[in-house]
């Protein structure tokens, strides 16, 4: 029987260790992109409904500042959620490719489709979810057209009423500058969040933890083609904790003892 190719190989064996440590009950995420905004397209009948705060209207939502505090022009992300339920914050970007994310129960989100070569245009979506809720959800990107690799890019953040702050609670990001997604990268985007999660989050100060956080792909190109992986897939799931937020991000009060 013809052996694997050397491409497949490596991208099998870096899935299979980026799912084992998926299934424990915290895995995987890197550092905050740079500060951007944008709007969002219109979520579709099944979740425009849940779409919350006063950065969205008829089914579009702008990004707010990706600073610590406040929303549009430092503003709190008025009105605020309501009794039993905390706010978050989806961000998505594909740099190549498509991009979208489901959950069984807030529904799917899917930018629209990138227009030249810039890639899609960031896009953000605003829920109010329960609390004492889990929520599970599928990330998948797919290239475009065989060889163009993906970029996929996901950004998840929590709302703190209480001092207007936003906690980075998940990332998801496999690509870098002009480089598409390869085994590599995706290597450095599990270790990256191994290395950085406080409590199952980004922000020990938050107050949403990420469990079974794990990855997959089919595979991608050749060695000469830079090993770019046609498909880049992960799952995971949000707990949403009862106790309040109160301290800023990355205060002192919250972080974890070696």
């Amino acid at each position: 029987m013809a052996s694997r190719p050397r491409y497949l190989q490596l991208a099998l064996a870096l899935c299979a260790a980026a799912c084992a440590t998926g299934n424990k009950a915290q895995s995987s995420g890197p550092a905050s992109s740079p500060s951007t905004s944008g709007s969002s397209p219109t979520a579709g009948a099944t979740n425009e409904g849940l779409l919350a705060s006063g950065h969205c209207h008829q089914g579009k939502c702008v990004c707010v500042a990706q600073g610590g505090t406040g929303g549009l022009g430092g503003a709190r992300a008025e009105p605020p959620p309501a009794a039993g339920k905390k706010r978050i914050e989806i961000r998505l970007q594909a740099g190549r490719g498509s991009l979208a994310l489901t959950s069984p129960t807030l529904g799917h989100f899917e930018p629209a489709p990138a227009t030249g070569e810039g890639g899609q245009e960031e896009t953000c979506y605003y829920l109010d979810v329960d609390v004492n809720q889990r929520y599970d959800f599928d990330l998948a990107s797919h290239e475009s057209e065989a060889g163009s690799g993906v970029m996929p890019s996901l950004h998840i953040r929590e709302y703190g009423p209480s001092g207007g702050y936003w906690y980075d609670i998940l990332e998801v990001s496999c690509g870098v500058g002009n480089r598409g997604c390869n085994p590599e990268l995706a290597r450095a985007w599990q270790q990256s969040w191994v290395e950085r999660r406080k409590r199952g989050r980004l922000d020990p100060c938050g107050s949403l933890v990420v469990v079974g956080l794990k990855w997959s792909t089919s595979g991608g190109q050749a060695e000469a083609d830079g090993w770019l992986l046609r498909d880049f897939k992960a799952d995971f799931g949000l707990e949403v904790k009862k106790f309040a937020t109160q301290f800023p991000p990355g205060a002192p009060q919250c972080q974890v003892s070696p």
